[in-house]
């Protein structure tokens, strides 16, 4: 296996507007390091420069582009510079690892009158969940788009005369997130308690996510000071129009410390990646030891 450092030639730098954001145009930009290959054999993951990589100037803002791949890639294509290096890692269990993962989180729901198991976005359907929850509780519509729900919540909040039940329910759910324990609730105004319910409730799914993956793969959670040592930031809808109009992914970035269970089930998630939507630069984990 390799590991492969790629960047946008100085001279061709404004290619980087074909690419960014396109998660089509990356993958197939990338896919010419690999001449002759019919099916993709590399995970990537892109990243911007944050600082000055030596020698060059100006590079602080441009994509970079970290690839882990079966073959060799070619390092003479006219557009692109191409640091690799052998990538054979020696794991062993009880290692810890501070790791950074750019994922595609999604979870499978059953539908009826469907045979299979269409797949949902775990961010949108875990506040999507909550908030026809909330609205049942309420009594009050919960039919419509998220936006079209909480609208209907905030709206119907002090006509109902039981609002302190759904008030102390938000709290409970707050309180059950360990990141949120502490957080003083009772001076926040009915959107900015439904709005942190909301995160509280999107943080623990993602973290219910990332611990299946982790299951899966060899790997497990650690605590550090009192919480378990993982962060869920940066959400973002990447549009795929040429699959129709609404066709798109979400990518999360997780990044925090986990602890190798089996070395080997591990190393290959290392090389095969973590999650869906691979080809458009999510499931690679980058892994450094501490």
């Amino acid at each position: 296996m390799y590991f492969s450092r790629v960047r946008i030639r100085p001279d061709v730098r404004d290619v980087h507007l074909l690419v960014c954001g396109n998660g089509y145009g990356a993958h197939q930009l990338l896919w010419k390091l690999f001449p002759g290959e019919e099916k993709r054999s590399f995970i990537f993951r892109e990243e911007i420069a944050r600082e000055q990589i030596p020698f060059r100037k100006g590079v602080k803002g441009d994509p970079v582009f970290y690839l882990v791949s079966e073959t060799q890639p070619i390092t003479d294509h006219p557009l692109l510079l191409v640091d690799c290096k052998s990538y054979a890692p020696r794991l062993v269990n009880g290692e810890r690892l501070a790791f950074s993962l750019r994922a595609n989180p999604t979870v499978a729901r059953k539908e009826e009158g469907k045979k299979s198991s269409p797949r949902h976005d775990v961010v949108m359907d875990a506040q999507y969940h909550l908030l026809r929850e909330i609205a049942t509780d309420m009594a009050i519509p919960g039919s419509g788009d998220k936006s079209k729900i909480k609208k209907n919540i905030i709206d119907a909040w002090r006509q109902i005369p039981d609002s302190h039940k759904i008030e102390e329910k938000m709290r409970c759910i707050i309180a059950e997130n360990e990141r949120y324990v502490e957080v003083q609730t009772g001076a926040l105004k009915p959107l900015e308690l439904l709005d942190l319910t909301l995160r509280a409730r999107m943080d623990k799914a993602l973290e219910t996510w990332f611990a299946g993956k982790c299951s899966k793969h060899g790997c497990a959670m650690v605590r550090g000071e009192g919480r378990l040592n993982i962060q869920a930031e940066g959400y973002q809808w990447h549009a795929l129009p040429k699959k129709g109009r609404e066709a798109g992914f979400s990518s999360v970035d997780f990044e925090g410390e986990i602890e190798v269970t089996d070395a080997e089930l591990f190393i290959n998630a290392l090389f095969d990646g973590i999650g869906p939507a691979k080809g458009f630069g999510c499931g690679l984990m980058l892994v450094r030891r501490v």
